[in-house]
């Protein structure tokens, strides 16, 4: 798990706002290995490993982001960010007029992913930075707190140093300490964030009726539900996920091998652990290594597998999820229509049951939260075990070869690529260094005006 950390020189004060002026410093910034700050400084035509600005706009901007940065995930891959989105997790929001490398922060719930990608080759800027990261980072969202947590406080203690002891940064770090200490301040705050808004941006009426819905569904259903529906400018609005306990569904009554590795293993990555308890429950059925029909996967739900293909969701939607009925048994309400995608849905159920979730609302979405990630990809590797699927290509990775293992495991020839990349059999045909395309142009813009 890669280490934030922030590394400051104070330099001569020079001119200008107190507050921007006497924070002025040789500022790294590191994540695990990876300096994010190391530039070409177009000025001197030199290399260097820092870069000199002011904290106070960055430590300000990590303050009014703090509680959208641990709790708001990534929106859905291929869904380009709104600007609030974005001036909530980059970096280069912090502005001021200075020029800051191009990092994103984003919760999946347990952890903050940071991406990174260097400066184009084409910068014009007084800075190009020279590093990014080839694939997200991953830091423990309370190690996120106390990197942040550790910066900030340097920046306020420089500030008494200097005779600026009442600065806004000062007071508004207080009031986030009292509110992160205050139980129902840090919920209210959380599922504020969850739903995309700044504090107390959220209208009142619709935090009460979230707040509501949380009571009555639990904190773990809203924390999955409320980035997709919490937001005005989404398509559904926050009714939609009381309005799915109306909805028509299919009835079922989940008989599984439960697998220990979930409570066993919690220092395993999501996916990691979710492999290792595919692995058990293929185990626990008889079947290691072979195709798993979608008769199968019905009965572990309980589902009659009639039911479920003459099922057809009402319209799009944006989840799909299982409600637990008084009598055990489970309302499930699927939104996939296509036969493979139906059973990649239906092994995503299975996962989410097993992940700890039996008394709970089973959540299916495309957000990138740990508990998403964990059902993509127990579904993958339940539907194809990697020792299966090599068994069956004879390393042969060609496109042939692959569109006839997905044939085969009555998968997506997507799924068997994603299995051999993440397992380095395979090149990976992106660069994640950022997670959509941007303009850090207009965000360094949006952060002038901003000020």
């Amino acid at each position: 798990m890669a280490l934030l950390e922030f590394r400051q020189s104070w330099i001569t004060p020079g001119t200008g706002e107190p507050e921007v002026s006497k924070t002025m410093s040789l500022l790294e910034l590191h994540v695990g290995d990876t300096n994010l700050t190391k530039n070409e400084n177009i000025w001197s035509q030199s290399v260097q490993e820092n870069i000199v600005v002011s904290t106070y706009p960055l430590a300000i901007w990590c303050l009014q982001s703090w509680w959208r940065l641990i709790f708001e995930p990534l929106p859905p891959h291929g869904r380009t960010p709104t600007i609030d989105w974005r001036m909530a997790h980059e970096m280069a929001a912090s502005s001021h007029g200075f020029v800051w490398p191009s990092v994103v922060f984003a919760s999946d719930g347990e952890e903050i992913q940071i991406w990174s990608s260097p400066s184009d080759s084409k910068c014009q800027q007084s800075a190009r930075y020279l590093n990014g990261l080839s694939a997200p980072a991953s830091i423990a969202i309370k190690d996120f707190q106390n990197s942040i947590t550790d910066f900030i406080s340097k920046v306020v203690s420089r500030l008494e140093a200097t005779g600026l002891p009442h600065s806004e940064l000062s007071e508004l770090w207080k009031i986030v300490l009292d509110e992160q200490q205050d139980s129902e301040s840090f919920t209210y705050r959380k599922l504020e964030a969850q739903m995309g808004f700044d504090p107390d941006e959220c209208p009142q009426d619709i935090m009460d009726y979230a707040i509501e819905l949380r009571r009555r569904y639990g904190d773990a259903t809203l924390s999955e539900l409320a980035p997709v529906y919490g937001k005005p400018t989404h398509v559904e609005s926050l009714g939609a996920i009381e309005n799915l306990t109306k909805a028509p569904g299919v009835i079922g009554r989940p008989s599984l091998p439960l697998p220990s590795t979930s409570t066993q293993n919690r220092r395993l990555a999501p996916w990691q652990k979710a492999v290792k308890d595919a692995q058990q429950v293929r185990k626990a059925i008889g079947n290691e290594r072979g195709p798993i029909d979608t008769r199968t996967l019905c009965d572990l739900l309980g589902i009659a597998s009639v039911d479920v293909d003459k099922w057809v969701p009402a319209g799009r939607s944006s989840v799909s999820v299982g409600i637990p009925n008084p009598d055990n048994s489970i309302k499930f309400v699927p939104r996939k229509m296509h036969p493979i995608s139906k059973r990649f849905e239906l092994a995503r159920f299975i996962g989410d049951y097993l992940n700890g979730r039996q008394s709970r609302w089973l959540t299916n979405t495309d957000l990138g939260t740990a508990r998403q990630k964990y059902q993509r990809a127990f579904s993958a590797a339940f539907l194809c075990p990697l020792n299966g699927l090599l068994e069956f290509v004879q390393n042969d990775f060609s496109e042939e070869a692959i569109e006839d293992a997905a044939a085969n495991f009555n998968v997506s020839y997507q799924t068997v690529t994603s299995l051999l990349a993440n397992n380095d059999l395979i090149d990976r045909t992106y660069h994640e260094g950022f997670p959509y395309r941007t303009n850090i142009a207009e965000l360094h813009h949006l952060g002038e005006q901003a000020a």
